[in-house]
């Protein structure tokens, strides 16, 4: 994604929500009123949103790392780990899909995450280390279900004609959500890997209208995340409904410049669910 096009989404999307600030989409979905409007298309954001990470990352690189003689930090592992994912995104963006590949990509990715932590190893070494975190993340075990995850699928599909997933992540996702029981639940999973676009791109957005099949409108779409940016206000301005879901509401918002909306703002997907069924 451009830069240009990320200073446009920033510069427009805070006047597209005033502009329909007085509609109150998410009054169309909550209590009553939510058991009377049947969604055509609902998705759904997946890392912290459906699930998480069974162990921090920083932990689990130094556990795989102590099993191959080496003893990194965890805490420079996690400050290295952030700047070498921003460096790799801008270098080769949607983890590498047009170019090196999702494995060739987390290889590197974990290679200069560990140089840059101060560990001293060989490249051999760190492609052995890269090669048995590319497995691990490959595995259900890896994550845990985020608490709330069952119940909410199951109200969605009672209320939703398709069900879907739109991540910016690599490929691996779908196998994961299968393995965890989850992949009955959905129609369609885009990632950003497999079509080259990550959210808050329209183009996203508009695939899974797409994908969902008929001629579905924006307006008849919901999506939920937890991230301001990229889910939350990225779907409103497409002319989506959207729900945003994170622990951290009030400081997400805050970095956002937004006022926290309780009815389309939730700490929880139990506190999504509780108005809901209100």
């Amino acid at each position: 994604m451009c830069c240009h096009f990320i200073r446009f989404i920033r510069d427009n999307i805070r006047k597209i929500l005033k502009e329909n600030a007085s509609c109150k989409y998410s009054r169309l979905f909550i209590g009553r009123s939510f058991r009377c409007v049947m969604l055509r298309l609902t998705t759904l954001d997946v890392t912290n949103t459906l699930l998480r990470f069974a162990r921090a990352p920083e932990e689990q690189y130094a556990a795989i790392a102590q099993l191959y003689g080496l003893n990194p930090d965890p805490k420079k592992l996690g400050s290295a780990f952030r700047a070498t994912f921003k460096h790799f995104e801008k270098e080769f963006p949607y983890y590498g899909a047009s170019s090196i590949g999702w494995q060739n990509w987390w290889l590197s990715v974990v290679a200069d995450t560990f140089r840059k932590s101060g560990c001293n190893a060989d490249d051999a070494t760190l492609r052995t280390v890269g090669c048995h975190l590319n497995k691990h993340y490959s595995q259900g075990s890896a994550y845990e279900l985020v608490e709330g995850t069952v119940p909410l699928l199951k109200k969605l599909t009672n209320k939703s004609n398709k069900i879907g997933v739109i991540s910016n992540s690599d490929e691996r996702i779908s196998g994961i959500l299968c393995q965890l029981g989850l992949g009955h639940y959905f129609d369609f999973v885009l990632t950003s890997y497999s079509f080259s676009c990550s959210k808050p791109d329209p183009k996203i957005f508009t695939k899974a209208l797409e994908a969902a099949g008929g001629e579905i409108q924006p307006s008849e779409a919901l999506h939920i995340g937890d991230d301001v940016y990229r889910d939350y206000l990225g779907a409103r301005a497409c002319g989506w409904k959207s729900f945003l879901v994170t622990k951290n509401l009030h400081k997400e918002c805050e970095k956002e410049g937004l006022k926290i909306d309780t009815l389309s703002m939730f700490t929880s997907l139990y506190e999504l669910l509780e108005a809901l069924n209100d």
